[in-house]
């Protein structure tokens, strides 16, 4: 049987992402605020909620060991956290710090089911992996560090179509 849930919901994270980077890119992000958020914070935490209850299915579908798999639940757990803090105005000095820890979380899980995977899809993903692990220990100090979270971003998207592709042709894995 063909998990065809789980690839729909990859497709669906690369379109959640792709529309959270547009938003972030284009109009900013403002961590803090008086009263309702802005229109734009809201945007962006409601496409970042979309992206990473999107990645649910392809967590458990993905093939890849246990330790990887828990890290890509812990990083969706703790990032929806960090955007709902987003949305209630908590000040940037205590989410960047939290952000930038648990994309090691997220890097995690991509490198563990890249290892998986064959081909381009592995590099992707271990592309993607580098660059946030990168980002994540040296994001808040160095302009560089940020700049490999920023190129790991193309193929995160990249790397979430093929596991739409991949789920969509190989028997679905029990999580």
């Amino acid at each position: 049987m063909k998990d065809t849930v789980a690839s729909k919901f990859a497709y669906a994270a690369a379109f959640f992402f792709i529309l959270g980077m547009i938003v972030v890119i284009g109009l900013g992000i403002q961590n803090e605020f008086e009263g309702s958020p802005p229109p734009r914070v809201i945007a962006y935490v409601f496409a970042g909620l979309a992206f990473h209850f999107a990645l649910l299915p392809v967590i458990s579908a993905l093939p890849a060991p246990f330790w990887a798999k828990a890290s890509g639940y812990v990083w969706v757990v703790v990032d929806n956290m960090i955007l709902m803090l987003t949305l209630y105005s908590t000040s940037a000095e205590i989410i960047n710090p939290l952000r930038w820890g648990i994309h090691l979380a997220a890097a995690t899980w991509v490198f563990g089911a890249s290892l998986t995977q064959h081909g381009f899809s592995r590099w992707a993903g271990l592309i993607v992996a580098l660059g946030m692990a990168g980002a994540s220990l040296g994001g808040g100090f160095n302009e560089s560090a940020r700049l490999l979270l920023r190129a790991a971003g193309p193929f995160m998207v990249i790397w979430l179509i093929m596991a739409g592709v991949r789920l969509s042709k190989s028997d679905a894995v029990q999580a």
